[in-house]
């Protein structure tokens, strides 16, 4: 097989740690493999500078673009991020496999399947300070985790104790506030972006926090497999399990024998075996992309029950690395490249930016159209912007690109800008302003022109003075229409959406 691949990492400077990766390259059967960052390559140029293995040892080399692209970087940059974000979005480099979106759109994604549902914890965002409060006092406990967050990094646990709110930090870290004062720390929390959920209490011992790991990866055959399953066990003074943190990596099946009896740890392998195939096949059908390998984070509570914590597009190899079983951390290494062959050979490779799927909608009423839209916008709540987004793009949007998606989703076509899209349906008075509307705003670089060239900013009302957009303060945000900022730049609202139904 005459096929280069690339393997993109966020840092190439501890290159021996890539040396399985070599191996797995020449198993799968590809000429070369170069690794390289981000910041190696010069799209005008269609060049890479990055790192061949050549006579054992790694040469410093300049070459074009690779047949293939196997992204398992962890961007923990703003700039890194954005470089990774620059490369994928070029037409003309097909990836191994796509990138999820954020938590929260994972979750929708998941949610939308009723079988998968019934196992997911319940999940609300993190939009308003009384939108925590009134969770927290039904639920009397919650965790709250950052949206975009890695490696467990910002989770928190907060919790009622008489008229104190006790928040828990990564590290032992545990303070208490009043909790008529609770309003200013969870708005501040909001800001960030955070989703909510009820606090499950799963720990060995009444100690240290676990969870398990379940890692399933496309074959040589392109179809979904089990790679295998480990156990988490994160530190007494933790509230996560992430191995980086100090927490342990242990054999999946072992540790349920012994927690749960041989019988039940074989009954719950085998469910969360089939249950991580269910979720791999439906987030692949939620975002119409294909991807290469997913790691599924699973709680098991007291009573056996099983729930999907989250699902990772990056799972990092060395957490599935154990003691005993060198074997599974290899094999986790190999069946993507297994898998990165299979599309050499029948040129399948993922080119993102597909148009998505849209729902037939045409038995539904006007408001129920309005519903769907806007709860469509919502999944992708805190996605981010970026100005000249790839069309139909999930990874990130700018105003206009996002109005035209979710509405792409319900039947109804936009254009592409926001200018075009002002010029659709009829002009709505501030006052009359109903959920559904599209408002138009202009930007600071356009507040000297006339007409339709004022223009430059597009969002969708929610009703109650507030509306959803993409922006660069925050990606995809709820805000009110009263933000002196949006306030001085709106101009108008426009009815899109037929008085009538749903065409």
């Amino acid at each position: 097989m005459n096929t280069t691949l690339g393997l993109m990492s966020a840092k190439t400077a501890e290159r021996s740690h890539f040396l399985p990766y070599v191996e797995a390259a020449n198993e799968a059967g590809f000429k070369r493999l170069i690794l390289f960052a981000p910041e190696d390559v010069n799209l005008a140029r269609r060049k890479i500078t990055g790192y061949t293995y050549q006579k054992h040892k790694w040469v410093r080399t300049v070459q074009g673009f690779p047949d293939l692209i196997y992204d398992i970087g962890h961007y923990r940059t703003i700039r890194g991020y954005q470089q990774a974000e620059e490369i994928k979005s070029f037409s003309r480099l097909p990836f191994v496999g796509d990138w999820l979106g954020n938590k929260w759109v994972v979750y929708q994604g998941l949610k939308a399947s009723p079988e998968i549902a019934e196992h997911l914890v319940e999940t609300e965002l993190l939009i308003r300070a009384a939108d925590g409060i009134s969770m927290l006092e039904q639920h009397k406990a919650l965790m709250l985790k950052p949206v975009s967050g890695e490696s467990g990094t910002g989770i928190k646990r907060i919790s009622l104790r008489k008229d104190m709110m006790i928040i828990e930090e990564d590290g032992g870290v545990c303070r208490g506030i009043k909790v008529e004062s609770a309003g200013r720390y969870l708005d501040q929390l909001a800001a960030k972006g955070y989703m909510m959920q009820p606090a499950l209490d799963l720990r060995v011992n009444s100690r240290n926090p676990w969870d398990c790991r379940a890692l399933i990866q496309k074959d040589g055959l392109g179809s979904w497999s089990f790679t295998g399953l480990v156990v988490h066990v994160g530190q007494t003074s933790r509230l996560t399990t992430h191995p980086e943190h100090g927490g342990q990596t242990l054999e999946g099946y072992p540790f349920l024998a012994k927690r749960f009896g041989k019988e039940e740890a074989k009954r719950l392998y085998e469910q969360i075996r089939d249950l991580s195939r269910q979720a791999a096949e439906q987030l692949e059908l939620y975002y119409n992309r294909s991807f290469a390998e997913l790691g599924v984070d699973l709680a098991i509570g007291e009573d056996q029950s099983l729930y999907i914590l989250e699902v990772n597009h990056k799972p990092g190899k060395p957490f599935m690395r154990t003691k005993r079983d060198l074997e599974l951390y290899l094999n986790s290494i190999r069946v993507p490249f297994q898998y990165a062959a299979y599309l050499a050979h029948t040129q399948a490779a993922v080119i993102p930016a597909a148009p998505p799927w849209s729902r037939d909608t045409s038995g539904c009423s006007r408001a129920e159209l309005i519903e769907q839209i806007i709860q469509d916008g919502m999944a992708f709540y805190r996605t981010p912007y970026r100005f000249g987004a790839v069309p139909w793009s999930i990874d990130a949007f700018d105003c206009s690109s996002f109005m035209q998606f979710i509405f792409a989703r319900n039947g109804l076509l936009l254009p592409r800008t926001s200018r075009q899209q002002s010029l659709l349906g009829y002009d709505v008075a501030r006052k009359n302003l109903q959920r559904g509307d599209l408002l138009f705003f202009s930007v600071h670089s356009r507040t000297h022109k006339k007409g339709l060239e004022r223009i430059g900013h597009v969002g969708i009302y929610l009703g109650g003075g507030r509306f959803l957009h993409s922006c660069k303060a925050g990606g995809v945000v709820v805000t009110e229409l009263s933000d002196p900022y949006w306030n001085r730049l709106y101009i108008k609202g426009r009815r899109v959406i037929e008085e009538d139904g749903c065409s």
